[in-house]
């Protein structure tokens, strides 16, 4: 299983950095720290390749990680202080990793202004590709995309679990009609994942995009995580529309092989969920998913993302 020699760039299409709302401070975007503190630290924890990368967190772990999360609401000087830009562009040094998309979130609580954040952190550092987050029933919907463009904004991230509503929902139907007929593409939170809460569960559910996905075919549908364990209905999903892409994060290699031979490697996209995990796991599992593959791993890892940036104008032709 080469990697270190190959010489395949890695473009990841999933990760975040701090977020910004209710009480806290914006993470320092020139923070550096000798390790980052992921939610799932590889070291001290028992790594199943398997299985769905949640199903590694020991019960102490996901709690721990759930207290965590939840306490960027109201401070920034814990783990995710070290959830900074520049902490980021290291993990990706360290991988090959050429680009990342950041994904904001725009969660139902006021004083939400994740968006900015990591559009003023891509503007600092080029190699961050920044999805903005507008909640579906955010007043003047609209104006607020249009703005977030008008900022640098060149993608939309939906979360249904966390901005509570599903992805057939009409208002989430505008919005990503909307950002269709704008040029942007979405990528959703898709599926759920097993240390989220049980109330959550159904949202995220793959059943609520055949609806949006047949309507808004000039509407590009990025599946974050490949819908965990509803991976097989995103399988089909993606076969019949060419407007769906799966993204990775998460997926354990028997999975991913699934989703190469039930609709082609073209539209399936790597990504890590950094910080909530490293580089190395879900990079690990992409590479033993596509071991004797070397062109399949390709464009997995980099050709299938440079080619929706590039249709996106998002980076150019020879831009690197």
């Amino acid at each position: 299983m080469p990697y270190r020699n190959d010489p395949v760039k890695i473009i990841d299409f999933h990760t975040h950095i701090g977020l910004n709302y209710l009480f806290t401070k914006p993470v320092d975007l020139d923070r550096i720290d000798d390790e980052a503190k992921p939610f799932f630290p590889l070291r001290g924890n028992e790594i199943d390749m398997e299985t769905y990368s949640a199903l590694s967190f020991t019960p102490e772990n996901a709690k721990l990680a759930e207290v965590e999360t939840l306490k960027q609401a109201y401070s920034n000087d814990r783990w995710s202080m070290t959830h900074t830009p520049r902490n980021l562009l290291d993990e990706m040094d360290r991988f090959k990793v050429t680009r990342s998309v950041i994904l904001a979130i725009d969660f139902p609580v006021p004083g939400s202004t994740t968006s900015e954040l990591y559009l003023k952190a891509a503007k600092k550092f080029p190699r961050l590709i920044p999805f903005c987050s507008v909640h579906p029933y955010q007043p003047f919907m609209t104006r607020k995309v249009k703005k977030f463009i008008a900022m640098g904004a060149v993608g939309m991230k939906i979360h249904p679990a966390n901005q509570l509503m599903n992805a057939a929902n009409s208002r989430c139907m505008k919005l990503s009609k909307l950002c269709g007929d704008l040029g942007l593409p979405c990528l959703y939170h898709t599926g759920a994942s097993d240390i989220a809460p049980k109330w959550q569960q159904d949202l995220p559910h793959v059943k609520y995009f055949w609806k949006p996905v047949a309507e808004q075919p000039n509407t590009v549908f990025i599946l974050g995580h490949a819908g965990i364990h509803y991976y097989k209905e995103a399988i089909e999903l993606g076969r019949k529309h060419e407007n769906v892409y799966l993204e990775l994060s998460g997926q354990p290699p028997a999975r991913i092989r699934e989703m190469i031979d039930g609709m082609g490697p073209d539209r399936l996209l790597f990504g890590s969920d950094w910080p909530y995990y490293t580089e190395a796991f879900p990079l690990a599992k992409v590479l033993v998913a596509t071991e004797g593959m070397p062109e399949v791993r390709k464009k997995i890892l980099y050709d299938n993302a440079r080619a929706l940036l590039e249709r996106f104008k998002i980076v150019k032709p020879g831009e690197e």
